[in-house]
């Protein structure tokens, strides 16, 4: 059976995604200090008005973050982390869960489809969260 050569990179955002929800260790390995995970995925604009209400009410280190205030707009516990690209792909990681999300697409444009937002919900719903 013929592999695709973009298996390596989507296993690969997978252990990313992994290890910061295990706090910057993967594998008994520690990449990460627990604390730069931390400062990457904590709220660093609680007295900044974002026009950006898709990523959780909050901005990170490099992540939009679910925030207190935006609990009940945003699916995710509060300190969901997540980030989207520009075709349409996302991830998240809600550590309160301990759970990873994963959506990797290749459409432009892409903003009336909903797919990232239908993947979250359908995620959670399968859960029963």
């Amino acid at each position: 059976m013929r592999r695709n050569p973009r298996d390596a990179e989507r296993a690969d955002y997978g252990r990313f995604a992994q290890m910061l929800l295990n706090g910057g260790e993967l594998d008994g390995t520690r990449l990460l200090k627990k604390e730069t995970v931390e400062l990457m995925t904590r709220n660093h604009t609680a007295d900044v008005a974002l026009p950006w209400e898709e990523i959780g009410g909050g901005f990170g280190l490099g992540f939009g973050a679910v925030t207190e205030g935006h609990k009940g707009s945003e699916l995710g516990s509060v300190g969901t982390f997540s980030w989207g690209g520009f075709y349409n792909t996302t991830f998240w990681v809600d550590p309160q869960k301990n759970l990873v999300g994963i959506l990797m697409t290749q459409l432009h444009p892409a903003h009336s489809l909903l797919i990232p937002d239908t993947f979250r919900q359908m995620t959670y719903a399968a859960l029963g969260k």
